[in-house]
C-alpha cells in the first residue's frame, strides 16, 4: 500500500475524555476494582460450583434445571464481566516498547482474523514494509485492536457489509511532523447516528442486545490513553472508520 501523500480527513470523534491519570485517587480507585473484581470473582465460582453439581442429579425436574442452567450462564456472563471491568477501569498494568509492526501483526494475525471468519466477512490485514516500530505494549495493543475490529465486523456482518484494516506511515494519514502510525479500521454497511457519537466510548452504552457487555469501546478508549495514542471515530453515508493514532519510534 503506498503512503505518500497525507489523506484529508473527515471531522473524527474521540475518545480523550477517558485517558485516566495517575493521581493518588486513580490509584485507590484502581485497588478498588481490583480487589472487588477478586471477590466477586470467587462469589461467582460458589455460584457456578454448586449450580454445576445440582445439574448432574438426573432426577431432578426439567423445569429446575432449566432455571439453574439460566443462573449458570449468568454468573459466567457476570464473571467475565468482572474480568473485563479492569482494563475498562484502567487497572491494567502497561509496558511500552519499541515494537515492530510488520513481526508483530503475523503474529497475531489469526486472532484478529477470528471474528471476521465468524462473521463470514472477508478482511485482508496488511502492514507496509517501511513503516516504522511504534511505542506500545504488544498486549494491549492487541486487546485494542480486537476491539475494534471486532466491532467492525459484527457492523459488516449485520449491514451486509465489507471491512478493512489499513496501516499508514507517518505523513500517509497524519501529518508527517506528528510522527505518528496510522491504523484505520473500517467497515460498510452500518451508521452510527450522529448523537450518538459521542457516547459509544461510554461504558455500557451499547444499543445492541444483552449479550452485548457494553464495555468493548471503553476498554479500547481507555487503554489507548494509557499508551498516549488517539483513538478516533467517524460514521457517515453507510461507512463507520475508527482511527488509532500511534506514537512511531
Amino acid at each position: 500500500m503506498e503512503n505518500t501523500a497525507t489523506i484529508a480527513k473527515p471531522q473524527f470523534v474521540f475518545a480523550d475524555q477517558f485517558v485516566i491519570n495517575d493521581s493518588a485517587n486513580a490509584e485507590y480507585y484502581a485497588q478498588l476494582l481490583r480487589g472487588m473484581t477478586h471477590k466477586l470473582n470467587n462469589l461467582l465460582a460458589v455460584i457456578q460450583g454448586f449450580s454445576s453439581l445440582i445439574l448432574m442429579d438426573e432426577g431432578i425436574d426439567e423445569t429446575i434445571v432449566e432455571n439453574l442452567g439460566h443462573i449458570k450462564e449468568a454468573s459466567v456472563s457476570a464473571s467475565g464481566l468482572s474480568e473485563r471491568m479492569l482494563p475498562a477501569g484502567g487497572c491494567t498494568h502497561i509496558t511500552i516498547q519499541n515494537l515492530a509492526l510488520c513481526d508483530f501483526l503475523p503474529m497475531v494475525e489469526n486472532s484478529l482474523k477470528e471474528p471476521f471468519e465468524k462473521a463470514g466477512i472477508p478482511v485482508n490485514i496488511k502492514c507496509p514494509a517501511d513503516v516504522p516500530a511504534v511505542k506500545a505494549d504488544p498486549g494491549r495493543l492487541k486487546d485494542i485492536l480486537m476491539e475494534l475490529l471486532s466491532n467492525a465486523a459484527e457492523a459488516a456482518a449485520d449491514g451486509g457489509g465489507q471491512a478493512s484494516f489499513e496501516i499508514y506511515k507517518p505523513g500517509g494519514f497524519s501529518a508527517i511532523e506528528q510522527n505518528r502510525v496510522d491504523i484505520l479500521v473500517r467497515n460498510t454497511g452500518s451508521t452510527i447516528p450522529e448523537e450518538k457519537l459521542s457516547t459509544i466510548w461510554e461504558p455500557f452504552s451499547s444499543t445492541k442486545e444483552s449479550r452485548h457487555l457494553g464495555v468493548g469501546l471503553s476498554i479500547a478508549a481507555v487503554l489507548a490513553g494509557q499508551m498516549d495514542m488517539k483513538l478516533g471515530v467517524h460514521s457517515a453515508e453507510g461507512t463507520t472508520t475508527f482511527w488509532l493514532s500511534v506514537p512511531a519510534q
